[in-house]
């Protein structure tokens, strides 16, 4: 009887024994890095045929991602299927059919319970310096359930930008969610649950057929003609499936007072809406996209001057001008050089210098 106890003991402390290093090795080998445009996202194995998870936000672009494994291998794959409610999606790779899946956990996680976020934080940071090398990527952080919700789990694992779309394991190495979004404090993240993940592999949801994303960003604008002054401003911009952009902007000349007392009539762009077509070229850090488009400025104006001893300015009537533009953007950053129609065979050019603000504010 004692020898079956001390066996039977045996057993239980094998099949609850702490992860090993070996383990988390294992489990990295799951781990995929995917890129579209100039993000850089994780994703995991969840079958031996080739199909990964990863969060919906790293594919709203709606372009093909490239999927790369640890040892190098990469392919291009295509998007199965998408729940952007969830934040989840899944891309069939074919190439990376074989390999071994993580499985994912079907009993519900509990507040405390240890887990691992595998993924890529900061990920583009790695190409930045030799002293980064073999960092960052394919990496792994240590945490616990803090709290178990209806539709996401939060965790107190250091997740950051990389670790999106990768997962959360709990000790066995089970999927328990895919990681999407974190709250700009420490110790604050959330993943979409293996539950919603299982619901969206037994659904077979084709890809949602409209998304992209949206967010702000901060303009100045600067004419090269004499009849108008810089200004500054900020607008929202919507990009649909990373082919098409809608952008609105306002913006005050600084000074416009002073410059209209000065110089009798100060003009500047107050307010555009505008639209282009998109193409990109190259993945990451360096990706660069190429718009040619359109639209409708607003000309605000202010008329100024001295008179009998007085200052005086007054707003002038708002006036429209149709334009056609072309911008490039790399990084965030982006030049924009119009053609701005004053009226028959009056052209004037203007340069525009934007900067988004924290990048995309969310995904659709």
């Amino acid at each position: 009887m004692r020898i079956v106890c001390w066996v039977a003991f045996g057993l239980i402390a094998l099949a609850s024994r702490p992860a090993t290093a070996s383990d988390v090795e294992t489990w990295l080998d799951a781990v995929v890095l995917l890129t579209t445009g100039p993000g850089l996202c994780a994703g995991v194995l969840i079958d031996d045929t080739g199909r990964v998870a990863t969060a919906y936000h790293c594919l709203a672009s709606g372009r093909r991602p490239r999927v790369s494994t640890r040892d190098g291998t990469s392919a291009i794959g295509r998007v199965v299927a998408t729940a952007p409610r969830d934040d989840l999606a899944i891309v069939s790779v074919p190439e990376l059919a074989g390999r071994p899946p993580l499985a994912l956990r079907t009993e519900p996680p509990v507040p405390g319970e240890e887990v691992w976020a595998l993924g890529h934080p900061y990920g583009l940071a790695a190409d930045q310096s030799r002293s980064l090398e073999g960092v960052l990527r394919w990496s792994v952080s240590r945490g616990i359930v803090s709290a178990v919700g209806t539709e996401l789990l939060q965790v107190d694992a250091a997740v950051n930008p990389g670790n999106s779309g990768g997962p959360v394991v709990d000790s066995e190495g089970r999927v328990l969610g895919i990681v999407s979004r974190k709250l700009r404090a420490d110790g604050i993240g959330f993943c979409a649950t293996s539950s919603s993940l299982e619901e969206l592999l037994a659904s077979e949801k084709r890809p949602f057929p409209i998304g992209g994303s949206y967010g702000l960003h901060v303009v100045a604008l600067l004419p090269v003609s004499l009849g108008r002054t810089p200004s500054l401003g900020a607008g929202a911009n919507l990009v649909l499936r990373d082919t098409f952009v809608v952008q609105a902007q306002a913006a005050y000349a600084l000074g416009a007072n002073w410059i209209a007392v000065e110089d009798g009539l100060v003009r500047w762009t107050g307010a555009e809406l505008l639209g282009a077509a998109r193409t990109r070229v190259g993945r990451g850090r360096f990706s660069t996209s190429f718009d040619l488009g359109g639209g409708v400025g607003i000309d605000a104006s202010r008329a100024g001057g001295v008179s009998e001893g007085n200052v005086w300015t007054r707003p002038q009537p708002l006036t429209w001008h149709p334009q056609v533009y072309g911008r490039i953007e790399l990084m965030g950053v982006a030049l924009r050089i119009a053609e701005v129609r004053n009226g028959p065979g009056d052209w004037d050019l203007v340069v525009a210098l934007e900067a988004g603000i924290g990048g995309p504010l969310g995904t659709f």
